[in-house]
C-alpha cells in the first residue's frame, strides 16, 4: 500500500482502523456475556479482512480526487482538501453500508436459530455484527479526520 499511496502515512491510517473493529467485536462479546472461543477467534479473522475494506477505498478515493484536482489546476488548499473529504464521503458511503450491513444481516439468523450448530457459531456472529457496526460508524469518521489532519501537515496549511 506505501507503494501504491507514495506515501507511508496512509496505510498506518488504513492499519489503524484494525482496533476499532476488535474493539466492537469485544464490546458486544462482552455485553451478551459470550465467551472468547475458536469461533469468536474466527469472527476476529473475518473482521480483520472486512473492516480494513472501508479505508482502503476511502483512502484510494481521496487520492484520487486529490490528483484529480491538482491536475486539473486547483491548488492545495482548504478548499480543496473540504472538497474531495465531501465527495469521497459521497461516493463510498454507499460500498461501505452495502458491505457492512449485508455481512450483519446475514449473521441475524445464527443469533435467534438454535442447534447445535447455531449455538457454536453465535460467538462469531457476534463478533463479526459488533465488529463491523463499531468498527463501520467509527471508521467513516476516522479515516477523513486522519486524512485532513495528514494533507495539512504534510502542505503546511
Amino acid at each position: 500500500m506505501a507503494l501504491q499511496y507514495e506515501d507511508l502515512l496512509l496505510p498506518l491510517v488504513v492499519m489503524l482502523t484494525i482496533p476499532l473493529g476488535v474493539t466492537g467485536g469485544l464490546f458486544l462479546l462482552w455485553i451478551t456475556g459470550s465467551t472468547l472461543d475458536i469461533m469468536a477467534a474466527i469472527g476476529f479473522i473475518v473482521i480483520l479482512g472486512l473492516i480494513v475494506d472501508d479505508p482502503i477505498l476511502k483512502v484510494e478515493t481521496l487520492v484520487r480526487l486529490e490528483k484529480q484536482y491538482i491536475q486539473e489546476g486547483m491548488i492545495r488548499d482548504e478548499r480543496l482538501l473540504s472538497r474531495i473529504i465531501h465527495e469521497a464521503g459521497d461516493q463510498c458511503l454507499k460500498p461501505l453500508l452495502m458491505v457492512s450491513l449485508t455481512t450483519s444481516i446475514a449473521m441475524v439468523p445464527v443469533l435467534f436459530l438454535g442447534g447445535i450448530g447455531n449455538d457454536l457459531q453465535r460467538p462469531m456472529a457476534l463478533v463479526v455484527i459488533g465488529g463491523l457496526s463499531i468498527g463501520t460508524f467509527f471508521t467513516t469518521w476516522f479515516v477523513p479526520l486522519a486524512y485532513w489532519y495528514l494533507f495539512k501537515w504534510k502542505n503546511k496549511i
